[in-house]
């Protein structure tokens, strides 16, 4: 099948809800992601989060070390996220062509779905200190390991580097694709920037 009809056969995505924030500590994290999409980690102050939750901004302490905390929790959250999405679209696979093409799905769904979270994570994953990062890089690396697994055996002849190289792609795909539309949601676009994965990977 060619690149259109691609994710023709993928079953719907069943994505995890985001959590409903229950404690005070959630309320913070969900006041604080939508902020630091909108306007860089960096720029945002602990008072505004705290005045989006109805908090003295010392009173924040109590629940965060510092703002940097609050960002690791979010790239946790979103790292979470994924993996339980990822989890239930390979539960009735039957193959590895049908697993990277549900991998590609729940991606792209993951993506529209949790635009302002994943973009955070994203942009600022960098520069949290060394202990922050540790567990986010080693949830990323066991993520990128389930594709290539899969990739590789729908696509024997490929290599581990050519692979990973491929999987990347991929993500990038979803990045641009995504941003070219402007992150409207909808199950076309899913389906077409789905495709257009599955299609880069060679499948």
């Amino acid at each position: 099948a060619g690149p259109a009809a691609a994710g023709d056969g993928v079953r719907p995505v069943e994505l995890p809800a985001q959590p409903v924030p229950r404690t005070r500590r959630a309320e913070i994290l969900a006041a604080a992601v939508p902020l630091f999409a909108r306007d860089g980690f960096a720029n945002v102050t602990n008072g505004q989060i705290a005045r989006e939750v109805g908090l003295a901004p010392s009173a924040l302490y109590r629940h965060y070390p510092g703002k940097v905390d609050i960002l690791a929790a979010a790239c946790l959250q979103a790292a979470g996220l994924l993996a339980q999405g990822v989890e239930r679209s390979l539960r009735e696979v039957t193959g590895p062509h049908e697993a990277v093409a549900a991998l590609a799905a729940t991606y792209v769904a993951y993506s529209f779905e949790y635009t302002a979270l994943n973009s955070v994570a994203e942009a600022e994953l960098a520069g949290l200190p060394a202990d922050l990062r540790r567990p986010l890089i080693h949830a990323q690396r066991e993520h990128i390991a389930v594709w290539e697994q899969q990739l590789r055996l729908a696509r024997p002849e490929l290599d581990p580097r050519q692979a990973r190289v491929l999987v990347h792609a991929g993500f990038g795909v979803v990045v641009e694709a995504g941003r070219s539309l402007r992150w409207r949601d909808g199950p076309d676009h899913r389906g077409a920037v789905t495709a257009l994965v599955v299609a880069a990977l060679g499948l």
